[in-house]
């Protein structure tokens, strides 16, 4: 009898071994990783410096489009940036533990559980729970406007002062502009392994870990459009001047920044009441924000749970606020409410409604919604597999993918 225990306890390591292997081996050897910051991907096109013409042979000037060319690369270049990292990871809540005490795996809840919510029950006392999850993000649009679509107006220098664009005499040049059509690649590929243990029966403590790899890629075609009779004897490119066309990108891989968290239940079991709970989230910027791996913050979420099961059905809501030391346009509020359904013993269904809201924001991404649908399903003994996808219900809110998808699986030991 020991033997047969020994070989299942073994068998059962092999797969959490595999994933520590697995992604360690991510870290150490990244996958094509570029030479550059990727944050600095779209403000390192022509050079980093601005869009510079050819010096005109005529005319003793400099084309005087690389200030508000580098201003506005930058300023895309900060808002793309800023909404990388904003996706929620699964929730940590188990449809089986593992009590320690007993040595026996021991079913919570009717339910297997949310997938991108939590509910108000902890595990109990000595419980102990493992879960991975691997999620695909491929950015499509930013501020409504297709990725791979965007374009970019530069406006001259004001150099007489006079204050307007005058497309006659002498200085008629300062009302050319130049147009850069951009076509940007921005995806993302989260592996996470979380934990969960209950210290007592109302307190649990857990954490997520996740490994990410970014690409960023970014190609631009920059083009004079003329407005003045004299601009071809001013504004050129040449082979004095910077290319019109540019490109820069590059991928990296490593350490995103990691969670750690504690749920405490405070009601449960109450005839008139839901069970409530309090969530404490605190993100660690252990993630390299110059690649795009973490925010470069460090994040405080509380939340409020409540949540009760009625038969096969088991509403939730979250609702909570985040601080960070991004500074107080960062500061959100977050919010959940959906249900999870048993439809089978073996098969739980998923759906929710998640919300990210900025009161005090800079007015891109301000507030994000999204519908998820989901479904856990217990393949065999302890060995839960669930799916789900996230779909923006607000495509022209920040950096946007068409939908989100993730796979992951649970077990108990």
């Amino acid at each position: 009898m020991y033997r047969r225990q020994g070989r299942l306890r073994l068998r059962s390591l092999q797969l959490p071994a595999f994933l520590l292997v697995f992604l360690f081996g991510l870290i150490w050897n990244p996958l094509s990783a570029g030479a550059g910051r990727l944050k600095n991907v779209v403000g390192d096109l022509y050079g980093g410096d601005g869009i510079l013409l050819q010096p005109s042979a005529v005319f003793s000037h400099a084309p005087h489009f690389s200030a508000s060319s580098l201003q506005g690369l930058d300023t895309l270049n900060t808002a793309l940036t800023s909404n990388l990292g904003l996706f929620a990871f699964n929730s940590t809540v188990a449809g089986f533990t593992f009590d320690i005490e007993r040595g026996v795996p021991v079913r919570t809840t009717e339910s297997l559980g949310p997938l991108l919510a939590e509910r108000a029950p902890t595990l109990g006392a000595g419980k102990l729970n493992f879960g991975f999850a691997y999620t695909r993000l491929d950015f499509k649009r930013f501020e409504g406007q297709r990725l791979n679509d965007l374009s970019l107006i530069f406006e001259h220098e004001d150099l007489n002062g006079n204050g307007i664009r005058d497309t006659t005499g002498i200085f008629s040049f300062e009302s050319d502009d130049i147009r850069v059509d951009l076509d940007l690649e921005i995806a993302e590929d989260v592996f996470a392994l979380f934990a969960t243990y209950g210290l007592t029966r109302f307190w649990d403590v857990g954490i997520v870990f996740p490994i990410v790899h970014v690409r960023v890629r970014a190609d631009a075609q920059a083009t004079i459009v003329r407005y003045s009779s004299i601009s071809p004897l001013v504004h050129n490119f040449g082979p004095q001047s910077d290319s019109p066309q540019s490109r820069a990108g590059g991928d990296e891989t490593g350490i995103g920044d990691i969670i750690l968290r504690t749920k405490y239940n405070f009601l449960r079991a109450q005839p008139r009441w839901p069970d409530l709970a309090i969530v404490g989230e605190l993100k660690l910027p252990t993630g390299d924000d110059d690649n795009l791996l973490g925010t470069g913050d460090t994040n405080l979420r509380a939340l409020l749970v409540a949540s009760r099961s009625f038969g096969l059905l088991t509403p939730h809501v979250n609702l909570g606020f985040e601080w960070t030391t991004e500074g107080s346009e960062q500061n959100n509020v977050r919010y959940v409410a959906g249900l999870d359904a048993r439809v089978h013993r073996s098969l739980t269904v998923a759906v929710d409604v998640l919300g990210r809201w900025e009161p005090s924001g800079d007015g891109v991404g301000d507030h994000m919604v999204d519908l998820a649908l989901g479904a856990k399903w217990n393949v065999f003994r302890t060995f839960l597999l669930n799916a789900n996808v996230q779909l923006p219900l607000n495509r022209g809110e920040g950096l946007r993918p068409n939908f989100i998808w993730t796979v992951g699986i649970e077990n108990t030991f």
